[in-house]
């Protein structure tokens, strides 16, 4: 048995179910196992630790794991979205501590995944899912001792520095790097001049992705809120958009605009949230052990296209061709 997998057993100890199986299924924020027990119940157990390098200490500090648990429990009793509902161990408390290792355990939610949004229907039922989290959010207050990330644009600055310093060493083409540069510097200007209001400002699943969220009877179900935080409501919509194609896009703001009110300018602020959510997950992307394989031609495409009519203020949100085409 591997060290992980003997983790795995002795925290599900901890728990009120009589295990049947543990399999480990995925790894990148965290480690993830699907658990079933004797009942053939599923969950989700979960280790907070990456592989990725640069990967913030913060992640795994046990009051942020917590508070990811109790909002996903807010969630649960406060909207009538299907999410990963938490579990609390025998001693009433979210996280559990193995050998060092912090442990979440959550119910696993039932859907199909989709490498990317093939319909119209389909991105409509992701609008009106953001739509559901956002306006749950805007009105939640969070408890006394609430404690998640911010994505005030400081790892965007951490990703240029980044880019810069792989361009300097001959990663990366200077005018792809300078492209990206300028576009990233553009969009925290544009941050910078949003006051931030519970209209357009909270708590953020932060990573609404179609490895992120399964279809399910005519819904999009959200999961793996593992990088919930603090942030303004469009810079979900940004990254989610990179996802989803131009011709899509309307379809999803319109199903989204029926739960959330849109500020007018919406399309001007997307599609600098796409540049902005594009540069912050890089300061992750960048500490892969394989990300110099393929990242530096997926900067290629985004500089020759959307960075580009961003940074000579061409809209681009419901035209032209997506980079992974």
């Amino acid at each position: 048995m591997s060290d992980d997998l003997e983790i795995a057993m002795e925290a599900l100890k901890h728990y009120a179910i009589q295990v049947d199986s543990v399999d480990l299924i995925g790894q990148s924020a965290n480690f993830v196992f699907k658990v079933a027990d004797i009942k053939q119940n599923r969950y989700s157990l979960r280790f907070h630790k990456s592989k990725s390098e640069t990967l913030e200490t913060i992640w795994t500090h046990p009051e942020v794991i917590n508070s990811e648990m109790v909002w996903l429990q807010a969630l649960a009793k406060e909207t009538v979205l299907t999410v990963p509902t938490p579990y609390k161990n025998r001693m009433g408390e979210f996280v559990t501590d193995v050998r060092g290792v912090k442990c979440t355990l959550i119910g696993w939610v039932e859907g199909e995944q989709k490498p990317f949004i093939p319909t119209a229907d389909d991105a409509g039922r992701v609008g009106q899912m953001i739509g559901e989290l956002h306006k749950q959010a805007s009105s939640w207050i969070p408890p006394e001792h609430f404690s998640r990330p911010a994505f005030d644009g400081s790892r965007i600055l951490q990703s240029l520095n980044k880019i810069k310093g792989l361009s300097e060493s001959g990663g990366l083409d200077k005018e792809i790097a300078e492209m990206l540069i300028m576009a990233g510097q553009r969009s925290i200007n544009m941050m910078h001049t949003i006051e931030k209001t519970p209209n357009n400002w909270g708590i953020i699943h932060a990573d609404l992705i179609p490895s992120n969220f399964v279809f399910y009877d005519q819904q999009s179900r959200p999961i793996d809120f593992g990088a919930c935080g603090f942030g303004y409501y469009l810079f979900d919509l940004g990254w989610t958009f990179s996802y989803i194609h131009p011709a899509f896009r309307n379809k999803l703001l319109e199903a989204y605009s029926a739960s959330f009110k849109l500020p007018d300018n919406h399309v001007e602020l997307l599609e600098g949230f796409f540049v902005a959510a594009q540069l912050e997950t890089m300061n992750f992307w960048l500490g892969l052990p394989d990300a110099l394989e393929w990242l530096p031609g997926h900067m290629d495409k985004l500089a020759g296209r959307e960075f580009k009519h961003y940074v000579n203020q061409e809209s681009f949100l419901f035209t032209g061709t997506p980079y992974w085409e």
